[in-house]
């Protein structure tokens, strides 16, 4: 490697050799094209060591040599190297196993709701026919209040879950990760 080259030559160099665009090598490494663009102008020179080792993976630059070209310390990059396993096909996984977890709690959620309306339907029989019935027992007819005061909030709580749409979720996830 050439001392006089700057961390952002070598980038946009082997990002050009690799074909791979900038927003391309952003996604991959998971940061912004701006970023990308920032380090390869020599306005961003210290990028963080995960980032380097992203530009090892993707890129094939030596993790140490960049990572000692944009002055970090023998103890940092010796610990980056041992400690630092960068893997973005294991994030990848991990982003596609809390997906699929969050698409069956979100089926889940929506069977517990759908539950709790048939049960809430189902109650609003029951009461009615409680009511209709000439005597009834007065802590017969607090349970009923309890009954549907709880129901009550059961069903305020699926709103308030419900009031995030499942693209709107998806989207919050897919911008996070």
């Amino acid at each position: 490697m050439n001392t006089n080259t700057s961390l952002g030559a070598l980038v946009k160099e082997a990002r050009q050799k690799k074909n791979i665009s900038a927003r391309e090598l952003a996604k991959l490494v998971n940061i912004s094209h701006t970023e990308i663009n920032n380090i390869e102008k020599g306005t961003r020179v210290k990028p963080s060591l995960l980032i380097l080792k992203g530009f090892e993976k993707y890129l094939d630059l030596n993790f140490k040599e960049i990572a000692q070209m944009v002055g970090y310390s023998k103890e940092s990059i010796e610990y980056a190297e041992e400690e630092i396993i960068v893997s973005y096909e294991k994030f990848a996984n991990k982003v596609e196993e809390f997906k699929q977890e969050k698409n069956e709690l979100l089926f889940e959620i929506s069977k517990l709701k759908h539950i709790g309306l048939d049960i809430k339907e189902d109650f609003e029989k029951i009461k009615k026919y409680i009511n209709s019935l000439s005597e009834t027992n007065n802590d017969v007819i607090k349970d009923i209040q309890n009954i549907d005061s709880l129901l009550d909030k059961l069903t305020e709580k699926y709103k308030s879950i419900n009031s995030i749409s499942f693209e709107e979720y998806n989207n919050i996830i897919s911008n996070n990760f």
